[in-house]
């Protein structure tokens, strides 16, 4: 086996590397917001919006990521709206992203001790201050560890982007791979790649989750 080829192509997989980073930060970026205000509007708004959030997040989780991509590809222009492959996966991805962080983030207000919450009221703390002042800012505390790792997930599946057209680090390392017929060596160097990534990422959702423990 001839490291060499790797080497040689090593710098053309780290270009797609920087797109696959600049993918994964959109989409957990902006997947992170709209799970946040999803999710807090779940756990304060009437019971028709709950039922209608509760039907989004059931859905999204319950269908294959790569699904929820090909969705995206073929509805836009479905409705004569044309958009890039990178625009449609972006898309498709961050409310895929979102439906888990709304999980995330409702689980986590519901974690607030209820007698904080009783406490608040007593004080007459309307509802929009008891939220920012009292429950938001424990309920973010909790909610780090597993926003941490439904990021960690979203960035591994940047990589069914490639099935869609869109150029990234796997696309680059097939590219790679049927030009010189080393797929071992070259996915090799992809499997590297994706470990330096997300192995950080790892590190501090694991340090957030025996934080938490610690705590209570």
């Amino acid at each position: 086996m001839s490291i060499s080829i790797l080497l040689a192509n090593f710098p053309y997989l780290l270009q797609g590397a920087l797109v696959t980073l600049w993918l994964a930060f959109i989409v957990v970026t902006a997947g992170t917001l709209l799970g946040a205000i999803v999710g807090t509007i779940a756990s304060s708004g009437g019971p028709i919006l709950r039922s209608i959030i509760t039907t989004y997040v059931f859905v999204f989780r319950g269908i294959p990521v790569l699904v929820v991509m090909f969705l995206g590809f073929y509805t836009f222009p479905a409705f004569g709206i044309r958009l890039s492959a990178y625009a449609a996966v972006t898309i498709s991805m961050i409310v895929y992203v979102g439906a888990f962080v709304t999980e995330a983030v409702r689980g986590a207000i519901a974690a607030v001790p209820a007698g904080q919450v009783a406490a608040a009221k007593s004080l007459g703390m309307r509802r929009l201050t008891m939220l920012r002042e009292v429950i938001l800012p424990q309920a973010a505390r909790l909610a780090i560890a597993p926003v941490l790792n439904i990021s960690l997930m979203a960035i591994k599946q940047t990589s069914y982007a490639s099935v869609v057209g869109a150029w990234e680090l796997s696309f680059a390392a097939r590219e790679v791979v049927e030009r010189t017929l080393a797929a071992f060596q070259i996915f090799l160097g992809v499997m590297l790649i994706y470990f330096l990534i997300c192995y950080p990422v790892s590190l501090l959702a694991s340090y957030c989750e025996r934080k938490i423990s610690f705590d209570h």
